[in-house]
């Protein structure tokens, strides 16, 4: 029996389930994307390596958004792994202020990698990439990418994301 749901044949809801996950600690990072379907930037946790041969990725986008639609025909994406202090340009890509994509860019510096994806440049980590393959589940696209590029800054704190709001961790 869960301690907070009762016997387990009770369903689970997904109330219940984004309750469990957000006591996951998780690395924030911002996706970009550029190309022909135009510059878009979106705030994501689900990112992980895949392989190192190839060097793959994946990352998970919900397909109700702009971006996915732009990082499936721009066939690119950037993840940027954010750091200590970037909390307002999280909330930004979030889509927390209601600012527009422009207005989201200008916020911060942004230099274009292989692909041409926008890399956030005081970033903690860059990771560029072509699509190699997509996989819908539930209500996310699994993009996973063969990395082209990596740009790595000298270490300090992660941002990261529990329990519904910001901390970091030591280097």
């Amino acid at each position: 029996m869960d301690a907070d749901r009762g016997p387990a044949k009770e369903m689970l809801t997904a109330n219940a389930f984004r309750e469990a996950m957000s006591r996951i600690a998780a690395a924030v990072h911002v996706v970009t994307t550029d190309g022909p379907a135009g510059r878009m930037g979106a705030t994501v946790s689900a990112f992980c390596s895949v392989s190192d041969d190839p060097p793959t990725v994946l990352v998970c986008v919900n397909r109700t958004t702009r971006i996915h639609a732009a990082i499936l025909t721009n066939r690119v994406f950037c993840v940027n792994t954010l750091s200590e202090g970037h909390e307002s340009v999280s909330d930004a890509f979030a889509g927390r202020g209601q600012l527009d994509m422009d207005e989201r860019f200008r916020r911060t510096t942004w230099t274009p990698l292989a692909t041409g994806c926008p890399a956030l440049d005081d970033a903690r980590l860059n990771v560029d990439c072509e699509i190699f393959s997509v996989s819908e589940v539930g209500t996310h696209s699994v993009i996973i990418g063969t990395v082209v590029d990596v740009r790595m800054r000298d270490p300090g704190r992660s941002l990261i994301y529990i329990r519904r709001g910001y901390e970091s961790l030591p280097k």
